[in-house]
């Protein structure tokens, strides 16, 4: 069965010299399949976001999608 389309919401506020960014994403009913692979993803994307942003350093990132 196809799921509800979800909703990702990204904002950015000012935190002294750093900027927080707070990723939202949602839509996903009770039952949801897709729900466990999103949320195991989301952490190694903004890992990698984060080493990036810092260093320059670009390494793709290793998601079961990306093999």
């Amino acid at each position: 069965l196809a799921e509800p389309r979800s909703t990702v919401s990204f904002d950015l506020e000012p935190s002294g010299t750093q900027t927080k960014l707070t990723v939202v994403h949602s839509g996903f009913g009770p039952d949801s399949v897709v729900l466990p692979d999103v949320s195991g993803g989301w952490p190694k994307v903004l890992s990698w976001l984060k080493t990036f942003l810092e260093s320059g350093a670009y390494e793709s990132v290793d998601t079961p999608a990306a093999k």
